[in-house]
């Protein structure tokens, strides 16, 4: 296995490199390097534990994409698996714009190490003669000659000779070895450890290592690899019997120990393990958060699966998509009778209600309170509405009829609003109510903070896109409020306080966007990253 510690680490600064490329390849210098997500500009330096951590997130995102994309395209009637072509270096297929996907997942020193256990499922563990305290009745005739006869006529045996799982290894043992290697792998990806070879493993560790030693602490890691190759090595030279299963557990080990001499053997233009376009990956990250997360989606162009089913529920144009059924989907440019079809990402319905308390006894104190003290990130927009409110109340107190009225701040969630006339508080709080219905189109974007601070071609033909989206939807519903959202990938350090007290993310400031988006009224998010792929694994 390789050392986190030394893979050199490329933070993809430079905006204007198109290459979507995610993982681990070979640099122009011919060393190895770690090429990470756009947004981790601040990832820091040197920090085993934190690549580490982002080394194995990335390994199980691209085997969860890899397992749920081929496994759509395989039941597809329109791509089917004519599109498909699974090596064993890459999976190859076209996603459902028709870009092409070329996929290295396959890392062999964590492959062998998996495959081998789930093929042997300790099959080691065999079935041997030894003596047993145990009777089986269906054998007794064959040891009538060792038993004893007692007075009674009764028959008395002590013992037979029965099959017994017992393990084949001995001595500084190849199986104790394995389960302590797998359960050390098994924990970094968070898989579950069987009780049978948690406790090999713990036999192991109290007989060969320190109690701090791990295959995966950035201090013990150099010795505690050195230690085991030289165990791995005495092993092969006192094992006299060495049949099928012995070579399979002892290569298995051996290409994990010596994992750095696979890193040599790269796929083409010297990629050892990635993906090339990781833009694909992000998209089903954030599908699966919306979908895990919120409860107001009324349109998705998607097909992930959620608790073991894809979301779908329509064909349009041979594209899969999810409408809710009392969404009508209004994303289309008619000509002559023929529809274009346009699908924006996520589509959300939000609905905010105002929370009051009404004090009876004269004088008439009504209390405005915003409506959640937790309001998620990705909503706090709603601030700026009761903020109007409570503009549009001071305002109108010039009215002959509100003149004595008193707006004062109660807390940094509700304002005490005193002697206010009943029918143009509710007049007002129903207009507010009007500007509470709203539309959120999102749109998720692979791209750095620094693309939208510039009016670049790119950013200008995503602006027009979104419009387009919001033009369409307006048709439909045009008293309702719709809100655009780019939504891109950054990274956080540990301890980051976020603005709205959520660990989801954080908006742009509006004066670093570009004047093309900042205009056009279209909202840019920082999602945390991690978060995001926390939930998309957990599905």
């Amino acid at each position: 296995m390789f050392n986190f510690k030394e893979l050199k680490l490329n933070k993809r600064t430079d905006p204007n490199n198109p290459d979507p490329f995610i993982g681990i390849h070979r640099n122009e210098s011919h060393g190895f390097e770690f090429r990470l997500p756009v947004g981790f500009e601040n990832f820091p330096e040197g920090n085993f534990d934190l690549t580490k951590h982002l080394f194995f997130r990335m390994y199980r995102s691209f085997k969860k994409f890899e397992r749920d994309n081929l496994k759509d395209l395989q039941q597809s009637e329109t791509t089917g698996k004519d599109n498909i072509e699974v090596s064993s270096n890459a999976s190859r297929f076209k996603d459902r714009e028709g870009n092409d996907i070329v996929l290295y997942s396959k890392i062999s020193v964590i492959e062998t190490m998996l495959e081998a256990y789930q093929e042997l499922a300790l099959n080691v563990i065999e079935r041997t003669l030894q003596r047993s305290e145990q009777i089986d009745f269906s054998k007794i005739d064959r040891y009538l000659h060792k038993a004893i006869y007692l007075d009674n006529d009764a028959v008395y045996l002590e013992e037979m000779d029965l099959a017994r799982r017992v393990l084949q290894y001995k001595g500084a043992n190849l199986v104790e070895l394995f389960c302590f290697i797998l359960s050390e792998l098994q924990q970094e990806l968070e898989q579950t450890v069987e009780e049978r070879v948690n406790e090999l493993s713990n036999k192991f560790r109290e007989q060969h290592l320190a109690h701090e030693q791990s295959l995966f602490n950035e201090e013990t890691f150099e010795t505690t690899i050195i230690h085991l190759k030289e165990i791995l090595d005495e092993i092969d030279k006192t094992t006299a019997y060495k049949d099928d299963d012995y070579w399979q557990l002892y290569e298995a080990v051996e290409a994990f120990l010596y994992g750095e001499l696979d890193m040599q053997n790269t796929h083409e233009e010297g990629i050892f393990w990635g993906i090339n376009n990781f833009w694909q990956v992000w998209e089903d990250m954030c599908n699966t958060y919306a979908f895990r997360t919120f409860k107001d989606v009324v349109y998705a162009d998607t097909n992930v699966v959620i608790d073991g089913k894809p979301v779908v529920n329509q064909l349009i144009d041979r594209h899969k998509i999810f409408c809710k059924e009392d969404f009508e989907n209004p994303f289309f440019v008619e000509f002559r009778g023929n529809k274009r079809w346009m699908r924006p990402d996520v589509v959300r319905f939000y609905n905010v209600t105002l929370n009051e308390v009404i004090e009876e006894e004269p004088p008439v104190e009504q209390r405005v309170v915003k409506a959640n003290t937790t309001i998620r990130l990705l909503d706090k927009f709603y601030y700026k509405e009761y903020d109007d409110f409570i503009d549009d109340l001071k305002q109108r107190r010039n009215d002959d009829k509100a003149n004595k009225a008193k707006v004062t701040k109660n807390t940094s969630y509700s304002y005490n609003i005193m002697s206010y006339p009943t029918k143009l508080f509710n007049r007002i709080k129903s207009e507010l109510h009007k500007r509470l219905f709203q539309y959120i189109i999102c749109d998720w974007k692979y791209h750095s903070c620094s693309l939208f601070m510039s009016n670049n071609k790119k950013v200008q033909q995503d602006v027009i896109k979104q419009l387009s989206y919001e033009l369409a939807l307006q048709q439909n519903v045009p008293t309702y409020r719709i809100e655009s959202r780019f939504v891109i990938p950054f990274f956080y350090p540990a301890g980051y306080q976020f603005k709205g007290g959520d660990c989801v993310g954080d908006f742009m400031e509006d004066k670093l966007l570009a004047d093309i988006v900042r205009t056009t009224g279209i909202k840019v998010f920082k999602a945390n990253f991690f978060e995001i792929q926390r939930i998309y694994l957990s599905s």
